[in-house]
């Protein structure tokens, strides 16, 4: 699955997870064939303590099923945009 950095953002937040891609990110990982490839070139650059816990791919899988199935938004959370 491929996505826009914008959804991939919204599904970091959704998911809990603290970090955001930024434009600079986003220039090196777009060239990756998906988002599980882009976790496990990023993660360990990045966020390497989250690997202790989580399986890069685990994470994609989360992430790929978070933007095919985005969780409601309610409130002021509505109205953010990224």
């Amino acid at each position: 699955m491929t996505a826009d950095r914008s959804s991939i953002n919204r599904a970091f937040l959704e998911l809990g997870l603290r970090f955001q891609w930024d434009e600079r990110d986003w220039a090196m990982l777009a060239a990756l064939p998906d988002i599980r490839s882009q976790l496990r070139y990023w993660l360990p650059r990045h966020q390497p303590h989250l690997l202790a816990v989580y399986d890069a791919d685990f994470l994609g899988k989360l992430v790929e099923e978070r933007i095919a199935s985005p969780a409601p938004r309610y409130g002021m959370e509505a109205h953010s945009h990224f």
